[in-house]
């Protein structure tokens, strides 16, 4: 008899192995079998990547080929990104901080459910599930950083199917705010970073920069943003003068209904950009520091913002103290760890030592006030019981419950409608809610130097007799300056009425910067607050007859137009965690608390160890923080998707490091 390996007879199971049956010999697993076995597992894990990224690509293509504004260019820049891609894999850990806030051209577009930063997300998966797959290992964070993650998934994955599910018997919507898919759009920010989680810690397993690739980016971010922000100053008003509240929007176009968004920004990316003295040399990024701290500082400023200027202060102390602990564990000089908060600090005293933003503080009682109301209305339509409490409304429902069940605060509504003679859209103006799109305006001739518009279009309202407002101005988002418009009296409810008016335009747009970059102008119609108007066939044209408008028909929907509203009050609770308390129920608030929490502590275990990535971490996720406080800022796709991210990179960093040595700071 053969005695096999390990003391087994030749005739006897391996452990693990079913004992053999009577006249079945046994079959034994051979080197050979293990090997065509994995090779089987790899083939098939190879088929999911590669069908997952034609997915992604085909996901691309699509709305890139829909896309109505400048879709080849934005192919175009999505191939150079895809090529940048294979060679430096690591590239969008700079690329996507920067396109996430940066990128915006929803002000043209008029699209909401789909923004240009989800065809980079998708275009990064597409590309480094082929390039540099992640390992099984690297999917999820490991130890209590796991458990937080999944827990905070659950919660926001049931809230999802809750909004998705209970549309509150309100009626079809074309206003992507007031429709249940809106929980899809919101839910789009975590989604996006958990995707990006694996190649995050692929990197930090493997180079131990990822998070430091991601300060450096989100400096870019600042910067670009700064950019766009002192353009927008200089065009409607003078680039250092803070004595009128100028409240810029920046590329936000989120900001449609008002919110804070670009303030959170600031305060959530400028604490990364602590991460910037680890670049060699390391008085470039000294240097580079100091410069992105000014622009940072200056669009913080120019929001006059309160919440906001609080939260990028609190935000660069959390920050500068992290750095003065970590520099003393690197035993390397700390003075400058509190400059950056210097230099915030500095600028937000300059911005609030003039008449615009002392206004804003003087009546801010009455704001408060006016939050309190805010939040009580949206308290006293909630679900009452067991279910609404523990997991909420659902996610993305407050705008349509408010429409459903308030007396007051109700938004405004859109729909678009069709007949015999086509597409028309109904809107239902329960506030000051404008119709627009950004019309390019001609130049005036040589011989006729003055400019007119001229329109036509079939108006008619539903109820009461109302008054139709049409509009041209200078506008970004939030303010119109120098309107030309007119008033239609709609008489006849039920029935179509025919409009025409002289739109005369002489010097809108005339402002530039540089001679190149001019105002943009914005074409919109509104009318009474309390009616339902409906408009179709609006036409409107230059003096040569050439056509001002793009779908004016609204044969593609409502691509092109954007809505805005300057009732604010009525689109959100001005208050994150009220917002979540309602939304997702006591189990996503407590969840989301437990991973900001988890994120900020990864942060200081990080700096504990001499770390100044974690100082940075913890700092961002702290202004974020604070900047929900008077906001619903989770209400942005692209601010919560940058958000979850650096919480993700919080996560990473309390993840057990007890078998590695301890972490030096490379400069």
């Amino acid at each position: 008899m053969t005695v096999a390996p390990g003391g087994l007879t030749g005739n006897e199971p391996a452990p693990g192995q079913d004992p053999p049956q009577p006249g079945k010999p046994l079959r034994p697993v051979t080197e050979q079998t293990i090997r065509a076995t994995g090779s089987v597992r790899v083939t098939i894990l190879w088929i999911v990547r590669i069908a997952a990224a034609v997915l992604c690509l085909a996901l691309v293509g699509l709305g890139v080929a829909r896309f109505p504004v400048i879709p080849e260019a934005l192919a175009a820049i999505l191939v150079a990104y895809g090529v940048l891609l294979w060679y430096r894999p690591a590239a969008f850990l700079l690329v996507l901080p920067v396109v996430l806030p940066a990128l915006d051209l929803g002000l043209w577009s008029g699209w909401i459910m789909v923004a240009e930063p989800d065809f980079f997300i998708l275009t990064t998966l597409a590309v480094l599930m082929i390039r540099t797959p992640p390992g099984l290992a690297d999917l999820l964070p490991t130890g209590l950083s796991r458990v937080v993650l999944l827990v905070f998934t659950a919660s926001w994955l049931i809230a999802t199917v809750t909004g998705m599910s209970s549309p509150l018997d309100a009626p079809v919507s074309d206003n992507a705010f007031l429709r249940p898919d809106n929980a899809l759009r919101l839910a789009k920010g975590l989604v996006e970073a958990l995707v990006l989680l694996p190649f995050v810690r692929q990197r930090e397993r493997t180079h131990a920069d990822a998070i430091s690739l991601i300060g450096y980016g989100m400096a870019m971010g600042i910067a670009v943003v700064a950019t766009v922000v002192g353009a927008e100053r200089a065009l409607f008003t003078p680039f250092l003068d803070f004595s009128a509240t100028y409240r810029v929007v920046g590329p936000f176009s989120s900001m449609r209904v008002g919110g804070g968004h670009i303030g959170a920004y600031i305060a959530l990316a400028l604490p990364m950009a602590l991460c910037l003295p680890r670049l060699h040399p390391r008085w470039l990024g000294m240097n580079l520091l100091g410069l992105t701290c000014v622009l940072g500082a200056y669009t913080l400023a120019v929001t006059f913002a309160r919440t906001a200027y609080a939260a990028g202060l609190l935000a660069m102390a959390v920050a500068g103290l992290g750095w003065l602990w970590a520099s003393r564990q690197q035993h390397r000089p700390f003075v400058l760890g509190f400059g950056p908060v210097v230099v915030v600090l500095a600028a937000l005293i300059a911005a609030a030592s003039y008449g615009g933003m002392r206004g804003r503080l003087v009546v801010s009682s009455k704001d408060f006030a006016t939050h309190q109301a805010n939040w009580e209305a949206g308290l006293a339509i909630r679900d009452t019981g067991v279910l609404p409490d523990l997991f909420g409304m659902g996610l993305g429902s407050y705008a349509r419950a408010m429409l459903m069940r308030s007396p007051i605060n109700r938004p405004s509504d859109i729909v678009l409608r069709q007949d015999g003679d086509g597409t028309y859209v109904s809107m239902l103006l329960e506030t000051a809610f404008f119709l627009g799109q950004k019309i390019a305006m001609p130049p005036p001739g040589a011989v006729n130097p003055t400019l007119d518009l001229h329109l036509t279009l079939r108006a008619r309202a539903m109820d009461d007799p109302a008054v139709l407002e049409v509009l041209v101005c200078d506008k970004v988002l939030l303010y119109s300056d120098q309107c030309r418009g007119g008033n239609a009296r709609l008489n006849a409810p039920g029935i179509w009425q025919p409009v025409a008016m002289t739109l005369p335009v002489t010097g809108l747009g005339g402002e530039s910067l540089l001679g190149w970059l001019h105002r943009p102008v914005e074409f919109s119609v509104s009318g009474s607050i309390g009616h339902r108007i409906e408009v179709r066939d609006i036409r409107l044209s230059d003096d040569a007859g050439r056509p001002m408008l793009v779908n004016s028909d609204f044969a593609f929907g409502l691509d092109r137009w954007i809505f805005t509203d300057d009732d604010h009050v009525h689109w959100r609770m001005f208050n994150q965690y009220l917002m979540l308390w309602f939304e997702t129920g006591a189990l996503g608030l407590v969840a989301f608390l437990a991973l900001a929490g988890a994120a900020v502590a990864g942060g200081i275990r990080a700096t504990w160890r001499g770390a100044v990535t974690g100082a940075a971490v913890a700092g961002s996720v702290v202004g974020f923080l604070v900047s929900g406080l008077f906001d619903n800022v989770l209400e942005a796709p692209r601010l919560a998707t940058l958000f979850f991210l650096v919480c993700l990179c919080g996560l990473v960093q309390w993840e057990d490091r007890r078998h590695r040595p301890r972490l030096a700071d490379p400069r």
